[in-house]
């Protein structure tokens, strides 16, 4: 819940000294242009796109030095997903995901701002009902600033706080090999330490054959140590992605999740079939994503579902 009041106290309309005088113009521009080139939602993706970039601003002019107007360049840019998961067993299962990025100027746009519902590596595609039991039954809102050299580097460092509002330090590598024209190896490692879970470590490696039609086979693999419970938890998954049309694509996936200890024993399966569209809008997307799902904790008795999202994008990206 203190994730959702945070996301939509920060989405607030916040209106400087010039943005009051430029209001009524703009309003009289928008009643000119007529409810059929723009609707409310078109009206509602622009003023929280301003609304993100006007609180942006602010919070870079702390940085900023006396005299400079750098911050006046601050953007943030991210995502909002809204979905409803229903499934055998548990019909009102609803999942909230966000995520904002802030470039700070003043820093010389080498640190971020990051605020996410989630952590970089946690398998944000998946179904609610398939992720972690700790992720997915805490609070895991992760705030944190993350230094980079440059926009390209391979080393990144993030201090911020997740993860139950528990304190945290982490560095993280991250590179891809091209091998052939048509397949590359993603991969990445960091290690980071949690003022209450100790310190802990991951590794990932990400096979992807792209073929000359642009579809893509994807081979994750990612494994976490624990030090809290000094053992590893591992993640396989497969994935097919085949556009359909220029504002369509179908994913297939299976997933698969376990423990190594206490005898390297699986934990759940989940396979579904998603269809990702945006007809209207580039920054719009809808998605109806069929599953199947078997948890060791249900004695892996087979859970049908069906996931209904809506996703907003915002920002320069947008």
């Amino acid at each position: 819940m203190s994730c959702i009041v945070l996301l939509l106290c920060v989405a607030l309309p916040r209106l400087s000294d010039g943005d009051v005088e430029r209001l009524p113009v703009e309003q009289s521009q928008q009643a000119e242009a007529g409810t059929d080139e723009k609707l409310w939602f078109d009206n509602w993706q622009q003023e929280l796109t301003r609304s993100m970039d006007y609180t942006a601003r602010q919070l870079d002019s702390f940085f900023a030095l006396e005299g400079s107007d750098a911050y006046r360049d601050a953007r943030a840019e991210g995502r909002v997903s809204l979905g409803w998961e229903p499934r055998t067993r548990d019909l009102s299962e609803m999942d909230l995901r966000f995520r904002i990025r802030v470039k700070l100027p003043a820093l010389e746009d080498r640190v971020d701002l990051v605020l996410s519902d989630n952590e970089d590596n946690d398998n944000q595609n998946t179904i609610k009902a398939a992720r972690d039991p700790v992720a997915r039954n805490r609070d895991n809102t992760t705030i944190a600033l993350r230094y980079r050299a440059s926009d390209n580097a391979r080393m990144s460092y993030r201090i911020g706080t997740g993860r139950r509002g528990q304190i945290y330090a982490k560095a993280r590598f991250q590179d891809m090999a091209p091998l052939s024209d048509t397949i590359a190896l993603f991969y990445d490692a960091e290690t980071y330490y949690y003022n209450r879970d100790g310190l802990g470590a991951e590794v990932g490696a990400t096979f992807q054959y792209l073929s000359h039609d642009d579809h893509v086979f994807r081979f994750n693999n990612r494994y976490y140590y624990r030090d809290e419970h000094e053992d590893w938890l591992w993640r396989h998954e497969l994935q097919y992605l085949q556009p359909l049309t220029s504002h369509s694509a179908a994913i297939y996936t299976l997933f698969t999740e376990g423990l190594t200890k206490p005898s390297n024993e699986l934990s759940e399966v989940y396979t579904s079939f998603r269809y990702r569209m945006n007809p209207t809008r580039d920054w719009l997307f809808y998605e109806i994503e069929p599953f199947v799902l078997w948890l060791k904790e249900e004695d892996f008795k087979p859970s049908y579902g069906l996931a209904l999202r809506v996703e907003v994008y915002y920002g320069k990206g947008a």
